[in-house]
């Protein structure tokens, strides 16, 4: 049970939901019992988390801010940003609610953290961002005082992003790297804006944003294949793989679009670009053809700012061509029909 100073303190914070913040701080608790709030209330409370300060015995400081952006399809999508003294985080089997997994995306600010997931151990430096799994246990350590972003997940929502065959647990992406530094800034700015934007449009932001992301997860993927780091493709290989995989988000609306196409573009023979992309991904260029299709398919068929698009309008805009072989295609993948799908998710709203 929570001590009378938490539950008072949480009270006091409403749900969060779009275009509201909900704040928790540790600057309204007395000294001596700040350390206590900031373990029940916002670690294991919030976070699912056990924390132990690194701050030498002086009063603990920390803050932390959230929000959600409703996902009809998919809820579970929260931004958090965490100021807070040194801490040494774990999440153990007992934490752990296999029913309400999610992936943490942390994207770092200030000071430095370490990682660690599934026997990987990744430091973060300002501007990175790392990758935790909540349905499996990890520790994270914050040797200072730091400042973080955080964008909750759900399962269903990273497993979108992130190609087959790979664990991204206890990864980061560099911050220097281009793809991640576009990826970070449309996370952020999401979060900056979310409150501004009209509800009916917020799902759609959260998607793009995300699809930024997908694209840098992609280019780093091929070291991951089933939690192990697998070696690296030569610098000349990755490069057609990133070009290839540009090329085709570029034209996923485009019916013609083949993997004939594809090896074209990057000027290298079909053969080669099968062989190699498999070496890197894991899957053959037509399934990722595919899968990302059906992907931004069921994204827009849950888009309320879509509602008066037909089915087959939406199939058709993103590349298929025939609405019978459509319909198949997402019943297979997903389970259930397109139709069915929308009226669910027009349910829930």
């Amino acid at each position: 049970m929570l001590p009378p100073f938490a539950r008072g303190a949480a009270d006091d914070i409403p749900p969060a939901d779009a275009g509201m913040i909900s704040v928790l701080s540790t600057a309204a608790v007395p000294e001596a019992d700040r350390l206590d709030f900031w373990r029940e209330v916002v670690c294991r409370t919030i976070a699912g988390i056990e924390a132990v300060a690194l701050t030498g015995g002086r009063p603990y400081d920390g803050e932390i801010r959230s929000q959600s952006i409703p996902l009809v399809d998919r809820p579970g999508f929260d931004l958090l940003l965490v100021n807070a003294d040194a801490q040494r985080v774990v999440r153990t089997p007992r934490l752990i609610d296999r029913s309400d997994g999610a992936w943490l995306l942390m994207v770092q600010e200030e000071g430095i953290c370490e990682i660690g997931q599934g026997g990987r151990h990744s430091l973060l430096a300002p501007g990175d961002v790392g990758f935790l799994d909540t349905s499996r246990p990890y520790e994270v350590v914050f040797p200072h005082r730091f400042r973080q972003r955080i964008v909750r997940l759900p399962v269903s929502v990273f497993r979108d992003l992130l190609p087959k065959g790979r664990d991204a647990a206890g990864t980061v992406l560099q911050g220097q790297k281009p793809l991640t530094a576009i990826a970070r800034h449309n996370l952020l700015l999401l979060e900056q804006c979310a409150r501004a934007i009209e509800p009916i449009c917020l799902p759609a932001a959260a998607h793009c944003a995300m699809d930024h992301l997908a694209l840098a997860l992609r280019t780093a993927a091929g070291e991951w294949r089933s939690g192990h780091r697998i070696n690296r493709p030569d610098r000349e290989a990755t490069d057609h793989v990133a070009r290839a995989n540009a090329f085709i988000v570029d034209h996923l609306h485009d019916a013609g679009l083949s993997v004939e196409r594809v090896a074209k573009a990057v000027q290298l023979s079909t053969g080669h670009l099968r062989d190699i992309y498999r070496a890197a991904t894991g899957m053959n260029v037509a399934e990722f053809i595919r899968d990302r299709r059906l992907a931004n398919c069921r994204r827009d068929l849950a888009d309320p700012s879509q509602a008066d698009r037909s089915i087959t309008a939406i199939a058709f805009s993103w590349g298929f061509s025939e609405s019978s072989s459509f319909s198949r295609a997402f019943r297979r993948a997903f389970d259930v029909s397109p139709r069915r799908y929308r009226q669910e998710c027009q349910r829930r709203r």
